[in-house]
């Protein structure tokens, strides 16, 4: 396998990249925290191989000038948003992380039965019928195990942020708001049909937030069902945070009248920047045969959430990154597949910064922009 290197996609397209007057003009539109950096809360859309999309769109927050303090995710998002909150560099994550990592070598090395079978594993979820066909010859709950991915994952975050510990000291300390950090991975209870906000939500299984796994907590939120094995916890069984919620945007919002002390960005991942428009009856998908129905069912489970807050609370902090027609089971990505993704969420970013604006951001939300006590939290 060739070794992919982002950093080639600016040597194609040198105008990508941000130039010093547009890094200015982004960083007089941002608040200024008193360390006189400039820091935003993210949260990470799911999308599995797609979220290779997020590391061009960190690129170019990091060229800007931006921190990151408060991140969540679903799934790729909550692999994203462990790595930003366990403190790895753009840099690092390029080079170190995601630039040598063989999806299929090492991701989907291997399978939970001999008796699966199967072809690339972007077929998969399309062959709906036939995959489930194979679990139910093979009497398993998923085609492939998640413990290389786990491995893999914990042998980069269990040096730097092993355990949730850090942030949970950090909200109960009297750091100043810019210095309290926090990371929040969304997964799906189906025993107890619930969705879970990690780390809080571990009491509810008997277990200490402080000392639960990082690493275990992402591999839940991605067990994509029936493609990874499910996992557990306690009695429940827990499988990809966003068959309940793949874009938690509201899990930083602030209470109702409280300004937030910076903004809270989402990074989004769609086909096209054209599928962000309101739904209306002429944009409605025709539904056909059982088969069609059960996807649609599955889909609606994973968006009508999300899409109901989005309406009623986007407010213009959405960065809607175009994936084209990736699959989020693509594993077998090449490198080439990877630059596109890579530079739209640059670009998604890019055109997303240039545009907005603090205090705007305030107005829209009726706020005067130095009347009101900034809040704890965020929206």
């Amino acid at each position: 396998m060739t070794i992919w290197e982002p950093s080639a996609v600016f040597k194609q397209d040198p105008d990508l990249r941000l130039d010093p007057q547009q890094i200015a003009s982004i960083q007089h539109n941002l608040p200024m925290a008193s360390d006189r950096s400039y820091y935003v809360d993210a949260v990470f859309e799911g999308g599995g191989v797609k979220g290779t999309a997020f590391l061009g769109a960190l690129r170019c927050f990091a060229d800007a000038g931006i921190k990151f303090r408060k991140v969540a995710g679903t799934s790729a998002g909550a692999i994203t948003a462990a790595m930003v909150a366990a403190g790895f560099t753009v840099k690092q994550m390029e080079e170190d992380v995601l630039g040598p990592l063989d999806y299929e070598g090492q991701i989907l090395s291997q399978k939970t039965s001999r008796l699966i079978w199967n072809g690339s594993p972007s077929d998969d979820m399309k062959q709906f019928h036939w995959m489930l066909l194979r679990l139910l010859i093979a009497r398993r709950s998923g085609q492939y195990s998640a413990e290389p991915f786990k491995a893999w994952l914990s042998g980069h975050l269990d040096q730097k942020l092993p355990t949730f510990a850090p942030f949970l000291q950090e909200q109960s300390s009297n750091l100043a708001w810019h210095q309290k950090r926090d990371l929040k991975v969304v997964v799906s209870d189906i025993s107890c049909q619930e969705m879970r906000v990690l780390p809080e939500d571990l009491r509810f299984y008997g277990q200490e937030p402080s000392q639960f796994s990082v690493a275990e907590a992402v591999r839940l939120s991605m067990s994509i069902p029936l493609f990874f094995e499910p996992g557990q916890l306690q009695d429940s069984t827990i499988v990809d945070g966003g068959v309940l919620s793949n874009f938690p945007l509201w899990i930083y919002d602030a209470e109702p009248g409280q300004r937030p002390c910076c903004p809270t960005f989402g990074f989004r991942l769609m086909e096209t920047v054209e599928e962000c428009k309101p739904s209306t009856a002429e944009s409605a998908k025709p539904v056909t045969g059982a088969l069609g129905i059960l996807r649609a069912m599955v889909e609606t489970m994973q968006v009508a959430r999300d899409n109901h807050h989005i309406r009623k609370n986007e407010m213009g902090r959405i960065i809607n990154i175009a994936t084209g027609k990736i699959s989020a089971t693509q594993f077998d990505l090449t490198n080439a597949d990877k630059d596109s993704l890579y530079r739209s969420g640059y670009a998604a970013a890019k055109a997303f910064l240039l545009r907005w604006s603090w205090e705007a951001h305030l107005r829209d939300r009726g706020f005067e922009l130095e009347a009101v006590p900034v809040a704890v939290g965020q929206l």
